[in-house]
């Protein structure tokens, strides 16, 4: 079989420019191939492109020479390119192939034309590469794909195809110009890099799940022996050292159930913690009401969560325990906003007052001193209100 066919000239032209471009644009993707290969083929596709404007541009030889060498480039360089290129009518049957389509393609090149080619496509990428091919080449459309082929031997490869319209001097669609790459290597990376993915999220979801469960083992700890001493004060200390953990444990809880385990979602978490400190203490909701003010979809990272959680639990105890201490009944608001790049957490009650000497970074608590500590760690700033309702405001970047 004669592989080259003869042209018009313009025509040939219109082949050349779309194949030129065809030329340029892999030229662009190259880039991400190793850098051993890289240069050499950049060398090649240079001297390609060079050749093709030589052909387009015949002033710069004479024109004999120009006109009737303008077919032996274009063969001359279809065989020695690296990827297979090939032509189609305005119908999509293949008109044209170049020895790569052989090799890439695994059949031979008298049995890739007219429509036979589109036997080899994968039957479950067929119905979708197919439709709009024809489609495509009949409006005279580019188009790029990628799709799976089956070679003689029963082998599957993936395939990148490009393809370009051509014109004729008149304007009139007389066909396409296009190029295949074989992207088997490729894809086989990116389904392995996909597989390890899988397996490592597993492994995190795995993670986060033992935690949250050692975390509410020693919750469970040391709920028991604090139920064994008598002393309230002492009792006390260790009930608060279980409610810190359990907000722990609830971040980790929540990047389980989370898609992402480097970020919380810190609205559903303020929102789950709270309600379960109301829980913890065992608050009646027709004594003390709780209001909820969470802007949705405020995200931090992991390193911000717990700080934040713990803060959250101090300032939480700190309204139950002693703002309503004696007090029948009161309201705690519990704020969180998103404020352009900062997260706003504010815990407001109604209960008692602060006393007017009342400073936060002299304060001997152990639950506010923690506050400060925790407030430094996110490099926020912690602030008091005491008017009506005492307020205690913190405010710490997203990021």
């Amino acid at each position: 079989m004669d592989e080259t066919i003869n042209f018009d000239r313009p025509e040939l032209i219109s082949r050349i420019r779309a194949f030129q471009a065809q030329v340029q644009e892999f030229q662009q993707t190259i880039e991400e191939l190793p850098n051993p290969i890289q240069p050499s083929i950049e060398r090649s596709l240079s001297t390609i492109l060079t050749q093709l404007e030589s052909v387009l541009n015949p002033q710069t030889a004479p024109l004999f020479i120009a006109t009737h060498a303008s077919e032996d480039h274009w063969s001359a360089l279809s065989h020695c390119l690296p990827f297979g290129i090939f032509s189609c009518d305005v119908q999509g049957r293949c008109i044209y192939t170049n020895p790569r389509c052989e090799e890439i393609l695994g059949h031979p090149l008298e049995e890739s034309l007219g429509d036979r080619w589109m036997n080899y496509v994968h039957p479950e990428d067929r119905d979708r590469v197919v439709p709009g091919w024809i489609e495509d080449a009949k409006a005279g459309r580019s188009r790029t794909d990628q799709f799976r082929i089956r070679t003689s031997e029963g082998k599957i490869r993936w395939l990148y195809s490009r393809t370009a319209p051509m014109f004729s001097a008149t304007g009139d669609l007389i066909g396409h110009t296009g190029t295949i790459e074989d992207i088997t290597s490729q894809k086989l990376a990116e389904d392995q890099i996909k597989s390890s993915l899988l397996e490592k999220e597993a492994l995190l979801k795995e993670i986060h799940h033992r935690v949250k469960n050692n975390l509410q083992i020693i919750s469970s700890l040391i709920y028991l022996q604090a139920q064994r001493i008598d002393d309230p004060k002492a009792r006390q200390i260790f009930e608060d050292s279980q409610s810190r953990i359990s907000s722990m444990a609830l971040v980790h809880d929540s990047l389980y159930r989370s898609q992402d385990f480097a970020r919380v979602n810190l609205s559903e978490y303020v929102q789950t913690l709270t309600f379960s400190l109301f829980h913890t203490y065992r608050i009646q909701s027709d004594t003390i009401n709780l209001v909820l003010r969470v802007d949705p979809g405020v995200v931090v990272s992991l390193e911000k969560a717990i700080p934040c959680g713990l803060i959250l639990n101090e300032l939480m105890t700190n309204a139950l325990k002693h703002g309503f201490m004696g007090e029948e009944t009161g309201e705690v608001t519990v704020t969180l906003l998103n404020q352009f790049s900062q997260v706003c957490l504010m815990v407001e009650n109604d209960g008692k007052n602060l006393p007017e000497s009342f400073e936060l970074q002299k304060i001997r608590s152990m639950g506010l001193r923690l506050v400060n500590a925790l407030v430094d760690q996110l490099n926020g700033k912690v602030t008091v209100e005491k008017a009506q309702k005492t307020q205690f405001k913190v405010i710490f970047d997203c990021a």
